[in-house]
């Protein structure tokens, strides 16, 4: 009987019929990231054009949508469809359209950006990637531009299609992505104009000046420089406001966010606004904090009756005032929501508003994911940036909103970085040069929610920097956070200019004595035919060399075949699951649960399972009955975080 009775059936299994879609677990898994960002740029087929309506009429109405070039036209109406210069003019409020500026007109298609002829994911479509034309279901599987171009869950080296491909793996191009061929040169998925790296350049379209758009994350007018930054927006309301900083205790919104002191996110743990908990009880006056709640006297429910707070009234919303004492202003209150001027609009992705009324502001909504000023700050799991290799990264978390910290600490807010290995890796990392007191922490699988495998605050040993040494990584997919330690409640965030060296070693060479697999081979020191003459290995087994642990034979012959010190069921090889832990790989059904073994037995490869098995050398390097054959969903109880891929039958990350 299994010790966790409390778990799901999977280790009941069935035949090959499935009961869960992959295309939904696959959505459901986050991977239609690339739906986020609505603005294509260039010209899609068959789109829906508002109607023209008539030419220079006074007081008619545009034509309706129509599926042909020509809409109905207004009676002697203005034009329908909008004039335009840049795709970032037409954006809508619909997620699922495809909006561009063709001709000077916007055009608004049913969502196909990539027009591959696949609607995304998000839009009821099969598109796992929007934003590249050479990804769709049923496209032919490419081994080398790291995209899944056939939407089953796995690209390159790890999609069985690649299995007898003499290369795979995709390796950036030196110039970085070029904007006008058709291919992804920089290996991060995203094709030409979709790519952040070509928004601003004359291939994509430029306006002739930045000063009417100095708040939507663009460089509009392809000079170099986006929004605030731009001399075009010098002097402009939008970044008048981003110039000033909150204070956090005069009562007053001074960055134009219609969120005043605490209740600004500028303002989360610095004084007035920290508390240490678990606090007092509120008092009304004073414009402190002190049940730790982040409300503050009268925006505090606790102080509703007080005699201080019967001056609040209930919100106006359009009139600048915060009317019911709650710290936020007009369409910021939750109380505005529905009225008719804080109507949801398109997300502006660097105005400091929550526009489309999700609770999300600017680079913290999906909308935002593929914004070129969010894929700078790459502040969160939206928008993170691709290490292509062994190198020295720089940027700069200040005003970056804390979404997620290691369990070695990072309340402040954090840079955000990816890379895919595709050969085994030793991997090192450390944040020397970093401005302020940092951690490192590295997850895999998902971004948000995957198992975290590495954390450091101090251990660099110079200036509060961090340090993570990997001796080996297996193929797949990791993220990397660079965090602030800490906010101080007196001197504020630990933020600023950062800096985050990469060394990534592929096909490390083993070593074999220090009790670990270093090449990636899955087989560790005297188990390594690498090791077969090395010192004591040569001789370890009955005057022989070493061999690895493997299969039901190994694991009850009472010896130490791979010469670690412990033989059979004792040996982590013999008894391999983490979760599984009364079974052990002898062939027999220790926990009656009708599946003997039950991923105890380690492998390197399906030649090292039997009975019908195959080894998940994606997640466990562990003998089990493909995952398609399950009841339920045992990856789980495989690899915390993973979900069972049909292409494959085994649990992918």
């Amino acid at each position: 009987m299994s010790t966790f009775p409390s778990a799901p059936r999977a280790s009941r299994f069935r035949g090959p019929a499935r009961t869960l879609s992959f295309l939904s677990a696959f959505a459901f898994a986050g991977l239609s990231f690339a739906a986020c960002s609505r603005t294509g740029i260039g010209t899609p087929p068959e789109e829906s054009i508002s109607g023209p309506g008539g030419a220079g009429g006074q007081g008619g109405v545009g034509g309706a949508t129509s599926t042909s070039s020509i809409g109905g036209g207004g009676q002697g109406g203005v034009g329908g469809a909008p004039p335009c210069v840049v795709a970032q003019d037409c954006t809508d409020a619909d997620p699922c359209t495809t909006d561009a500026c063709v001709d000077g007109l916007c055009q608004h298609s049913p969502r196909d950006d990539d027009g591959d002829g696949f609607p995304p994911l998000g839009c009821s479509g099969t598109d796992c990637n929007d934003l590249n034309p050479k990804v769709f279901p049923g496209s032919p599987e490419n081994c080398t531009d790291g995209a899944d171009n056939d939407c089953n869950g796995v690209a390159d080296c790890s999609d069985p299609a690649c299995k007898l491909a003499p290369t795979c793996g995709c390796v950036p191009k030196p110039g970085g992505e070029s904007c006008a061929n058709g291919e992804d040169d920089d290996c991060d998925t995203i094709v030409d104009c979709f790519d952040s790296d070509c928004v601003g350049t004359p291939a994509c379209g430029c306006k002739p000046s930045e000063s009417l758009d100095c708040d939507n994350g663009f460089d509009d007018d392809c000079d170099g420089s986006i929004d605030c930054n731009d001399p075009d927006c010098f002097g402009s309301t939008a970044c008048s406001c981003q110039a000033k900083s909150e204070v956090c205790s005069d009562g007053t919104d001074e960055d134009c966010d219609l969120l005043v002191d605490c209740a600004d996110p500028d303002c989360f743990g610095i004084f007035p606004c920290a508390c240490q908990p678990p606090g007092t009880p509120e008092v009304c006056v004073g414009g402190l904090d002190e049940d730790c709640d982040k409300l503050i006297d009268c925006a505090d429910p606790n102080c509703i009756v007080s005699p201080a707070c019967q001056s609040c009234t209930a919100e106006v919303c359009d009139d600048g005032k915060d009317n019911n004492c709650d710290n936020k202003i007009d369409c910021a209150d939750p109380a505005c929501f529905f009225a008719p001027n804080c109507a949801p609009k398109p997300e502006v992705c660097n105005n400091g508003l929550d526009d489309d009324n999700d609770t999300l502001v600017d680079c913290q909504d999906p909308d935002c994911a593929n914004n070129p000023i969010c894929i700078l700050q790459q502040a969160n799991c939206l928008s993170p940036k691709l290490i292509p290799g062994t190198g020295q990264y720089t940027g700069d978390t200040t005003g970056n909103v804390s979404e997620t910290k290691g369990f070695c600490g990072g309340d402040a807010g954090e840079a955000v970085f990816y890379f895919v290995l595709n050969q085994p890796s030793r991997v090192h990392l450390d944040s020397i040069g970093t401005s302020f007191d940092s951690t490192l922490y590295v997850r895999t699988g998902k971004c948000n929610s995957g198992k975290e495998i590495g954390c450091d605050d101090d251990s660099a040993g110079v200036s509060w920097s961090a340090r993570l040494d990997f001796t080996l990584l297996y193929p797949g997919t990791y993220y990397v956070f660079l965090d602030g330690y800490t906010v101080d409640p007196e001197q504020g965030a630990n933020e600023g200019p950062f800096v985050l060296n990469v060394e990534i070693e592929p096909n490390p060479k083993e070593k074999c004595d220090d009790g670990k697999d270093n090449d990636g081979d899955v087989y560790v020191d005297c188990a390594d035919p690498d090791c077969a003459s090395f010192g004591i290995c040569a001789t370890c087994l009955n005057g022989g060399p070493g061999k690895p642990e493997f299969g039901t034979s190994a694991c009850k012959n009472g010896l130490d075949d791979d010469c670690d010190g412990a033989a059979d069921c004792a040996d982590d090889d013999c008894s391999a699951s983490d979760y599984y832990v009364t079974e052990c790989c002898d062939g027999l059904d220790e926990n009656g649960n009708q599946i003997p073994d039950d991923f105890n037995c380690r492998c390197a490869s399906n030649a090292d399972c039997s009975g019908g098995q195959i080894c998940y050398t994606h997640t466990a390097f562990a003998c089990g009955i493909p995952c398609t054959q399950y009841f339920g969903d045992v990856c789980p109880f495989v690899a915390a975080g993973s979900y069972c891929n049909p292409a494959t039958n085994q649990c992918e990350f």
